[in-house]
């Protein structure tokens, strides 16, 4: 009862385009695209460079930046994730980065809200069509209103969601081993079968 609905604007100090120009399939630092944003993680695969060191220091990333994907396909524009420091980056221009009050609002807390169904919705309802491309501009994010719990209670939520996905991550590790035993016991099965050797 005590949380109330803030627009993102008021704890958040920034929302700033990334860079236009070209990157390079080998460099210096990594650029942050919109691929490289999946399921609310940072997949640091796929990546291109940049060696230009001012272009680097005008959109180099800090730890806890939010990263938006401001232009996709309908249903993929707004993906989000955070910038965790792993490694020097800098982001494209198809991102929007906002970049958070830290004593206002936990960034791992905005990062969950904006990868909620609550916020897809709210991005499906705001989002400007293209021919192919959908768009959601600075302005238009900065107007996103977030439920506002304290401080305390945003890190208790960050804590209980992270402990959930660290049991969904062991859970998909698990299934991948079972898959690749069963294929192999496939295999094996089959290998026997066309010599003859399998006793039913």
């Amino acid at each position: 009862k005590q949380w109330i609905p803030v627009n993102i604007d008021k704890v958040c100090d920034s929302f700033t385009y990334g860079t236009s120009a070209k990157s390079e399939n080998e460099g210096k630092y990594p650029v942050i695209r919109m691929g490289n944003i999946q399921n609310g993680k940072l997949d640091w695969s796929d990546l291109k460079y940049t060696s230009d060191e001012s272009e680097y220091m005008k959109y180099k990333l800090n730890i806890g930046d939010i990263l938006f994907n401001r232009t996709n396909s309908p249903e993929l524009v707004g993906k989000t994730t955070i910038y965790d420091g792993n490694r020097a980056a800098c982001y494209a221009g198809y991102i929007i980065k906002i970049d958070p009050y830290r004593k206002y609002v936990n960034p791992y807390y905005l990062n969950i809200v904006l990868n909620s169904q609550y916020a897809k919705r709210w991005c499906w309802e705001n989002k400007t069509d293209g021919v192919s491309q959908s768009n959601i501009n600075a302005q238009k994010i900065s107007k996103f209103t977030i439920p506002y719990p304290s401080l305390s209670e945003q890190e208790e939520i960050v804590n209980r969601v992270q402990s959930l996905f660290d049991i969904l991550d062991d859970i998909e590790r698990r299934y991948k081993v079972l898959c690749d035993k069963l294929d192999k016991l496939s295999q094996a099965v089959l290998c026997k079968a066309f010599k003859g050797e399998l006793n039913i």
